[in-house]
């Protein structure tokens, strides 16, 4: 994963962590592999700024996205 684009993820509001994994779709595991996006909360298109927005893809458009919600994340 290309430290440019995991930056550049990890500085839109609302996002908590990236990784790697594999695109789910109601749930179950599609076996595609991308770029997972943990955020706090998922919110509707409508109440994100543009630049907030996480794009489809990455990477020239060759790896796909995948947004889940992890809830607020605390040290211990």
């Amino acid at each position: 994963m290309n430290n440019k684009i995991v930056k550049e993820l990890l500085a839109k509001k609302n996002v908590v962590s990236v990784g790697r994994g594999h695109k789910k779709v109601d749930g179950k595991d599609t076996g595609v592999p991308c770029i997972v996006v943990g955020v706090q909360k998922k919110l509707p298109l409508s109440e994100l700024k543009t630049k907030d927005v996480i794009p489809l893809s990455v990477g020239n458009e060759e790896t796909v996205t995948d947004v889940i919600e992890m809830g607020e994340i605390r040290l211990l």
